[in-house]
């Protein structure tokens, strides 16, 4: 600490001789926070202000800059011989006269690991671009302060020729070293692999853009990460790539995020299985037909959807799992046909019906539905014989398998209860009582069941004569009671069914 010093608050009115040769030499190749770090520094040293420990903090936080920036500075100065460390815990520079050092600078040692390096750096430029000291210094910080390898960093230099041309910036070299040191790239090997990556979308992203229209240009950083980021994460191959850009041509401004949606729900759909261009290819086919597919569909039921989204198409993709397209347009015809609703919802209903019923083809389908129209027919048919209408009904289809199928009762038999109903109240039910009948007492033909029922007629007819009457204000005995279950077969429609039960126990 020296003897006499100047107060701080004095630096305000005091001047800092600053030589000319500084301005000539020195100055003009020095980045430009280095130079405000330097004449900061040469004023705090002029000013005599006793360095506490403080005073690297106090200078960063006057030009504010970072501590390292001042450190980077200080070194960069260093090598310039206009400062000399004298301490390295805690950091103290001495400023040595910028005419002291030009005098003695043929006689002072070189500092050979730098001067090689700028050499180094110049060759790559050749004369097609003059390398200035600061970005050579620029450079030479990467090594000292980031510790990258030398030829990590000349690495870096050719890769920003090759990417970005000949004049690229050394601030955007700065940001591409900031992220290497953050990706942990800081050997050759690892360096090689990845510019290797870099320069791969490089001039993948520019294939891409050439695809969409987007030329003149170079890709920026924010493409290329696309591209890695399709290639790599995504593991996409390149012709995939082109492959899918065909699907841009749906808007009017083809563009790389479109593309980027694209790309990812092909990833998502397929759960990263499809990569290669011929798997790309396949899928886009695939979900091309399936779009046409559900349009349609939407178009048979009368819908109309601007959008045929991903929610939509999975809609369908349930609906068509069990029997296909074929099966899905079936029952969309048969709702369109049958019901007055036209919803996805109505298909849906038809197909799961058919499914419980193991029906899950077209053909099955159709065999079904023309086994109920022709039963719808049987019974328009015989509903004609009773005088009545309807009947095409599913209870009624039941009731009719019951008598052909389950009973296997001769089709005369059955007409012949459509004729015997003619004009009841509820012909079906009226002929199911009738058949019941015939069932039970093995009648085998129309022959043997009109005298069946003539005779039963007949002795309704007796019993209903022999009938004893009730005296006004009486009370029915049992007996009475008995001969009142004689019931008439016209009457066989309103009786309850408990009641038709007891009948048939009497």
């Amino acid at each position: 600490m020296p003897t006499f010093e100047t107060a701080r608050s004095g630096l305000l009115w005091g001047a800092t001789a600053v030589p000319n040769a500084f301005f000539s030499e020195y100055m003009p190749s020095a980045p430009e926070n280095h130079v405000k770090v330097y004449l900061y520094g040469l004023m705090c040293v002029h000013s005599g202000l006793a360095d506490d420990g403080n005073l690297l903090y106090e200078m960063a936080q006057a030009l504010r800059l970072d501590l390292d920036q001042i450190e980077t500075a200080m070194r960069y100065w260093e090598r310039c011989r206009l400062v000399e460390r004298i301490s390295d815990k805690p950091l103290r520079y001495r400023f040595v006269t910028v005419q002291q050092v030009l005098v003695q600078r043929q006689n002072m040692p070189e500092d050979e690991e730098y001067e090689a390096f700028g050499q180094a750096v110049t060759a790559l430029f050749g004369d097609r671009r003059k390398i200035h000291g600061k970005e050579t210094a620029l450079a030479f910080e990467w090594v000292e302060n980031k510790k990258l390898p030398q030829e990590v960093v000349l690495m870096l230099l050719q890769h920003m020729i090759v990417t970005s041309g000949i004049n690229f910036s050394f601030a955007a070299a700065e940001k591409k070293v900031a992220e290497m040191v953050d990706q942990k790239i800081l050997t050759i090997e690892d360096a090689e692999i990845y510019f290797e990556k870099s320069e791969a979308a490089r001039d993948g992203i520019k294939k891409v853009l050439r695809h969409l229209g987007l030329t003149g240009r170079n890709p920026t950083k924010d493409e290329m990460d696309l591209y890695l980021k399709w290639t790599t994460e995504w593991a996409f191959e390149p012709k995939a790539i082109l492959e899918a850009c065909k699907e841009t041509t749906k808007i009017g401004s083809p563009n790389l995020n479109y593309l980027d949606k694209v790309l990812e729900g092909l990833h998502s759909r397929t759960g990263g299985k499809a990569t290669s261009e011929n798997q790309v290819q396949q899928v886009m086919e695939q979900e091309k037909a399936e779009i046409a597919q559900v349009r349609e569909l939407l178009q048979t039921l009368g819908i109309s959807f601007t959008t045929i989204d991903e929610g939509l198409r999975l809609e369908y993709r349930d609906m068509a799992a069990a029997g296909g397209h074929d099966l899905v347009m079936l029952a969309a015809r048969e709702v369109v046909k049958r019901t007055r609703v036209h919803t996805l919802d109505k298909v849906k209903q038809y197909l799961d019906g058919w499914s419980k019923l193991g029906l899950n083809s077209v053909s099955a389908v159709l065999n079904y539905l023309a086994e109920i129209e022709k039963q719808n027919e049987e019974l328009r048919t015989l509903m004609d014989i009773a005088g009545t209408s309807g009947g095409a009904t599913k209870a009624n289809r039941d009731l009719l398998a019951k008598w052909q199928t389950e009973w296997r009762m001769p089709a005369e038999l059955i007409r012949l209860a459509a004729e015997l109903a003619h004009g009841k109240k509820d012909a079906i039910k009226y002929m199911d009582k009738l058949l019941i009948g015939w069932h039970e007492d093995n009648v085998a033909n129309a022959a043997e069941a009109r005298a069946a029922h003539e005779q039963h007629m007949a002795k309704w007819q007796q019993k209903s004569e022999n009938k004893p009457s009730v005296p006004a204000g009486g009370k029915r005995v049992i007996e009475q009671q008995y001969q009142q279950r004689v019931y008439d077969p016209d009457e066989l429609d309103d009786i309850p069914e408990d009641q038709l039960e007891e009948m048939k126990r009497l």
